[in-house]
């Protein structure tokens, strides 16, 4: 179409590289090099790979987990390695508000994953609001209708009563944690039913300490 000329190579090859991952998975070299918890997103991996690269990589592969199957183990290391280059690898003082956008944007490309014109449109708005550019930012925090908050992370913002998939929810507890990081929420409720299996329990705390989330977990009990 004519209107893909208005995109440059940077923008194709980004796309190129995340609907391979989207459609094929990350090769294990890549992998082994982004997921590597001795390697610091300001050190040695800027000479690997790129920041739009890695963080195309951390999203798709936090989403990924959403698969049955996954381990929660492998789960929480991916939303590790998404805050960690979300935030550490950021280059400016507004990375908070840069990283929520970041993340929707990548959300959106990924499933708009048949519309390549869509897709390349996301994508160059994700290298503009990669530069960390707070009036950018602002705009692509509008369009996406997400509120921006203090950058000191000390807002009040919450949720007392949310579920996860092992109740009525359709997402697990790490998936959980990383949108109500997007939204902006720091407290969070999460409601069970009778009972929360240790396991369910230790994953959704494991993941709110991991983004700086104050979460409690509620029970709810139903009577005869």
């Amino acid at each position: 179409m004519a209107e893909t000329f208005f995109f440059d190579r940077q923008d194709r090859e980004l796309l190129k590289m995340i609907n391979d991952i989207i459609d094929h998975g990350p090769t294990r070299d890549m992998e082994h090099k982004i997921f590597n918890a001795n390697l610091h997103p300001h050190g040695i991996l800027e000479l690997t790979t790129t920041h739009e690269y890695r963080m195309a990589h951390a999203v798709i592969n936090l989403l990924g987990s959403l698969n049955k199957g996954t381990l929660a183990e492998d789960r929480l290391i991916a939303l590790r390695a998404l805050r960690d280059e979300v935030l550490h690898s950021a280059q400016t003082p507004f990375r908070y508000n840069t990283g929520r956008v970041l993340i929707q944007i990548m959300k959106a490309i990924i499933r708009s994953r048949d519309d390549e014109f869509a897709q390349l449109k996301l994508v160059r708005d994700f290298r503009k609001a990669a530069s960390g550019n707070p009036r950018l930012v602002r705009e692509f925090l509008s369009r996406h209708h997400l509120l921006e908050m203090p950058e000191e992370w000390n807002q009040l913002t919450m949720d007392h009563h949310v579920h996860d998939a092992n109740t009525k929810g359709r997402k697990n507890a790490t998936y959980l944690i990383m949108d109500a990081w997007i939204k902006g929420i720091r407290y969070l409720t999460v409601v069970y039913y009778n009972y929360v299996e240790p396991a369910a329990a230790r994953e959704l705390l494991q993941a709110a300490e991991i983004m700086g989330l104050s979460v409690r977990i509620g029970l709810e009990f139903r009577v005869r």
